[in-house]
């Protein structure tokens, strides 16, 4: 599955049920992993970028073709999604992947050495119980992640499971 159109990213997180703080206890390691997945394809971009200090929560596209806009129709929709979720990295998250997703349709050239779908991870944690709280630690619900630096979030990759939604 890949992150799609802006608008299908917008359908996929209008229908995240943000309230319902149980459903990811149902989804604790796999959503410790779609996290640690996102920040491990953030972290490339980080570094390729030169912006390890806007990590985790980074708009990678502002990075990449900082011309590239979301339609407005698009971004008012987005923002009444938006309206009233904590923490604020995770709608710096849900704005990222609407743009990147615009990015996308525009064809800009990326770089073939870094992942193409940087959130795709992350919208699928979002599918499966909502957010998280930001401490010192990624606090998922049931999973908790130590949020390191871009460079210790740099190992080699595990091979990366296609979840379902």
């Amino acid at each position: 599955m890949g992150q799609g159109t802006a608008y299908e990213v917008l359908t996929r997180l209008r229908r995240v049920d943000w309230g319902n703080d149980t459903a990811a206890f149902g989804h604790a390691n796999s959503c410790a992993l779609l996290m640690r997945e996102y920040l491990r394809r953030t972290a490339l971009w980080a570094r390729a970028s030169g912006a390890a200090d806007a990590w985790p929560f980074l708009g990678i596209a502002d990075r990449v073709a900082a011309d590239v806009t979301v339609p407005a129709d698009a971004a008012a929709e987005l923002e009444a999604v938006l309206a009233g979720l904590a923490p604020h990295s995770l709608k710096v998250t849900c704005r990222a992947a609407v743009r990147w997703a615009v990015l996308r349709e525009q064809g800009v050239g990326l770089p073939a050495d870094l992942p193409d779908e940087p959130y795709e991870p992350l919208l699928l944690m979002y599918e499966r119980g909502g957010g998280y709280y930001l401490e010192e630690f990624h606090d998922l619900n049931g999973a908790v992640i130590r949020l390191g630096k871009v460079e210790s979030t740099l190992s080699p990759p595990r091979p990366f499971p296609r979840w379902t939604a």
